[in-house]
């Protein structure tokens, strides 16, 4: 039998993942279409762009291990 308990649901809108998850996207997309600009290599953009992503999954395991006392409607139905 699983175990039930209750939580309180907030909206998508307020998930810390996602925003979390957005920043790093519009973050790599920054150095990918500006890094040119700045005369980055193209090299040395892609170890920014994998470091980004690699500090964004970090954050996001720990938000989600030790920061999340909510969940998403989404989370919450059953299938």
């Amino acid at each position: 039998m699983a175990d039930e308990v209750t939580v309180p649901v907030q909206s998508t809108w307020w998930s810390k993942i996602n925003w979390a998850q957005v920043v790093g996207v519009i973050a790599s997309a920054l150095v990918i279409f500006t890094g040119g600009k700045v005369d980055l290599s193209a090299e040395l953009q892609a170890y920014i762009v994998v470091a980004i992503q690699a500090i964004i999954g970090a954050l996001t395991i720990v938000l989600k291990t030790y920061f999340n006392s909510t969940v998403t409607p989404q989370s919450a139905r059953r299938g």
